[in-house]
């Protein structure tokens, strides 16, 4: 199966980054899925994602890549980005299956302890984006808290990549923390800290038997679920009664073209 994973950063400020998530993907993956990446047109600053103007713009972009991806007749996509940007769009404009990892990953883990805890970066936005995520997705009663890392996001997802266990380290430091709280399971709720956890293979907290999920990597093996699910069993890549409900290819045009964006 060929599946499309969308960067919400443009090509040049990912592509060190998408040889980080591609090791991990590889060893994941299906020996006969096939990764492609696409990146969005625009966004150049990854902190720029924390912040909700920003993110609502980058949201176009990455509805026109799963558009795109669709077209080009891919078999499923997923964003790789923690906030799952423009999934909920997407999902009402293709014909494929389309994730988002953290509602992937929050689920699954809910099938691993009955409470989950939450990991991610230093700034406070966004870890109340992630506690806004966990109650969009009805997990809210299933929380047992967020813990932010005390490694700045500029340092952790820099000199981060280089020493990548030091991060890991106070990754597994706040998952302990949470342990303590309740949560049988944690997930990490940031794209980049998941990678750097998956490459020094950091997966559960020592000792504990407490599951630590890279959010990237489940959104990756849900995907590929998701494709088998629709292909083989004939299930629907959505519900298309109500909210997902699918817009005409006519009517997708028209609304891309009123807006100024690209017919495809």
């Amino acid at each position: 199966m060929r599946i499309c994973v969308v960067h919400v950063n443009c090509e040049e400020m990912s592509r060190d980054y998408t040889k980080l998530i591609d090791a991990n993907f590889q060893r994941a993956k299906r020996d006969d899925t096939v990764i492609v990446h696409k990146y969005v047109r625009h966004l150049k600053r990854a902190t720029d994602t924390v912040f909700p103007y920003p993110n609502l713009l980058n949201k176009v972009d990455v509805v026109e890549r799963f558009i795109e991806a669709d077209r080009e007749g891919f078999d499923g996509a997923m964003v790789a980005c923690s906030g799952d940007p423009g999934v909920p769009e997407g999902r009402s404009l293709v014909s494929m299956p389309v994730v988002g990892p953290m509602e992937a990953a929050l689920h699954l883990a809910c099938a691993y302890g009955h409470k989950i805890g939450i990991v991610t970066v230093a700034d406070r936005s966004w870890s109340e984006y992630c506690e806004m995520m966990t109650h969009a997705y009805g997990l809210s009663g299933r929380l047992a808290g967020v813990a932010r890392i005390s490694i700045p996001s500029k340092e952790a997802f820099t000199t981060g990549f280089v020493t990548p266990h030091v991060v890991a380290s106070e990754i597994e430091a706040q998952a302990r923390s949470l342990a303590t709280q309740g949560a049988n399971a944690i997930v990490i709720g940031s794209a980049g800290l998941s990678v750097i956890a998956s490459s020094v293979g950091l997966a559960e907290v020592s000792g504990e038997g407490v599951p630590i999920f890279d959010c990237l990597t489940v959104g990756l093996k849900t995907t590929e679920l998701r494709v088998d699910l629709s292909k083989k069993l004939g299930i629907p890549q959505s519900s298309r009664l109500g909210y997902f409900q699918r817009l005409s290819t006519k009517d997708v045009d028209r609304l891309r073209a009123l807006f100024g964006l690209t017919a495809g």
